[in-house]
């Protein structure tokens, strides 16, 4: 009776086991919070939705992301999860939005390794109010780099970034886009191992606000060991990142608008309220280009963020890794349709200047728009305040980023300028030229969203081409191949010969001995910096 017993626990086990296997069939990792089930897709393992931190919701709205919780079985990773609260979605069909977004996916080559796989981990971009990791198909980039790649979802909006003087008396976070973005990093370096990633070799990559945010962990000493290289594609937070005392106020005078006013009432107040409430009062992503700056931003809260990038770069008090930085040649290109076309009028001449003096104050919009930037000279408004944001706002910012941190690591500068890009909003005024986000249509040859582009091959060539080069820099922080290779060689950046990458179909050149710095102007944006830094302009 016991042997039958026995064999009969057995079986049940046997047919258990059976089960499971049937109900999961993809991959099974583990990782510390328990078991994921993916998918085996285009010769990668896909694990899609991880939650990389407890739901922020409730009392953990507007706090520090908090540990996720464990589980135990195997949980299913086959489907994104949900998008952080955001607006309409300018580039693709609406996402499915929820608080309880904070997630991240992880697509690894299939093929076993003999080593640890180099690790690239992706923050998407859109103006602090948009964008979700599932946007972003890293298939490709994963399929030819043959590294893992992490794409994460982060707090938006006033979610991510509000600041409040309730909030300051809390004391439960600050900066919580950034805290989040923080904890996915905690989150790789803790489990990448079991997607047979290096936790050794991280390379933290980001467009737009991804790489704004990029910057600001390239100096923050609490993302300290967190990454080994990073990639800066179109963004560096601007000079003078704002106080606690000018942050909480602005978000102060927020949170009155939507009927919480400073005091000690205002948080209860503020996490009663609905997020359409929250989003509806928040200036949307077509508000970057009425005064070409984003309105929802980090500030020093000093712990996360204690200095701005550019002095703290000067002063070597950063994460010393090596850096690729770059933009796209008419960065501005990409905010003005949205911003101005979409009435159906062109800019005017009233709204440069007032978008201008919106972006750089009072005192110095005039030199601006009359001898640096007129209209008349480059063609019309939008052109003048296109080539304004592409210098102010991206190329320059790079270069002092090259500038600055080239004497301590090495750094390796691009631009992208393929102006026959494929076009995410047409504008009727001007040519979209290699917009900003142009690029990442080249990066992960998958275009954002839904939005149906697609490259000619001379495009692809140069996509697979730049895939090449962020392969090497993830390896092994140097883009290059050794000596003999056919690839165009990519000169470390140095302060002589000040080398940029001009990255256009079958064409990669080199610029140097200034060309980039002299086309954007950047001696004048450089002194601009210092002044906007010391609250001069």
């Amino acid at each position: 009776m016991t042997h039958q017993r026995t064999m009969h626990a057995l079986l049940s086990a046997c047919l258990g086991m059976a089960a499971l296997a049937s109900a999961h069939a993809g991959p099974v990792v583990t990782v510390t919070e328990g078991q994921l089930s993916g998918l085996t897709q285009d010769g990668l393992n896909k694990f899609f939705g991880i939650r990389y931190a407890s739901p922020p919701v409730g009392a953990l709205r507007w706090a520090a992301p908090q540990p996720p919780q464990a589980w135990s079985g195997v949980r299913e990773a086959t489907q994104f999860g949900a998008s952080c609260p955001q607006p309409q979605e300018p580039f693709a069909d609406n996402l499915l939005n929820s608080e309880d977004c904070l997630s991240l996916n992880v697509y690894t080559p299939a093929t076993p390794s003999t080593k640890p796989r180099p690790v690239i981990v992706w923050i998407p971009g859109g103006g602090a109010v948009l964008g979700s990791a599932r946007q972003y198909d890293a298939t490709y980039l994963a399929q030819q780099s043959q590294a893992v790649v992490v794409t994460m979802n982060y707090r938006l909006g006033a979610l991510g970034y509000l600041w409040t003087s309730g909030m300051a008396g809390e004391k439960k976070g600050h900066n919580f886009s950034l805290q989040d973005q923080q904890a996915a990093l905690r989150w790789v370096q803790r489990n990448v191992a079991a997607f047979n990633g290096d936790p050794k070799n991280i390379t933290l990559s980001g467009e737009s606000v991804g790489s704004i945010s990029v910057s600001l962990h390239l100096v923050s000493p609490t993302a300290a060991g967190l990454f080994h290289r990073v990639l800066m594609a179109s963004g560096i937070v601007p000079p003078a990142i704002d106080t606690p005392a000018k942050a909480a106020a602005k978000g102060d005078a927020y949170a009155q608008t939507v009927g919480c006013p400073a005091g000690p009432d205002q948080m209860a107040c503020l996490r009663a309220k609905p997020v359409a409430d929250l989003i509806s009062a928040s200036p949307t992503y077509a508000d970057i280009g009425r005064v070409g700056d984003v309105y929802w931003k980090s500030f020093v809260d000093g712990e996360v963020v204690t200095d701005n990038v550019f002095p703290a770069l000067s002063k070597g008090q950063f994460n010393k890794v090596p850096i690729m930085v770059g933009s796209t040649k008419d960065e501005g290109r990409g905010f003005i349709p949205l911003g101005y076309d979409l009435d159906g009028s062109a800019m005017t001449e009233a709204e440069y200047v007032a978008a201008v003096k919106g972006f750089i104050g009072p005192f110095v919009q005039p030199v601006m728009t009359e001898w640096l930037y007129p209209s008349a000279k480059l063609g019309n408004p939008s052109l003048a305040f296109s080539q304004f944001l592409t210098d102010g706002g991206f190329a320059c910012q790079s270069n002092e980023v090259a500038l600055k941190a080239s004497s301590h690591v090495p750094v390796y500068t691009y631009e992208f300028a393929d102006r026959n890009a494929p076009e995410y909003v047409p504008s009727p005024y001007m040519p979209s030229g290699a917009f900003h986000a142009a690029d990442l249509l080249y990066w992960f040859q998958s275009p954002v969203g839904n939005a149906p582009l697609t490259l000619n091959a001379a495009q692809r060539r140069l996509s697979d081409q730049m895939i090449r080069y962020w392969k090497r820099f993830a390896e092994t922080g140097d883009p290059n191949l050794p000596a003999g290779s056919s690839d165009p060689a990519w000169p470390r950046y140095n302060k002589l010969s000040t080398p940029y990458l001009t990255l256009v179909p079958d064409a990669i050149t080199v610029q140097d001995w200034g060309a980039f710095q002299r086309a954007h102007q950047c001696g004048t944006w450089s002194t601009l910096y210092v002044m906007r830094a010391l609250g001069l302009s």
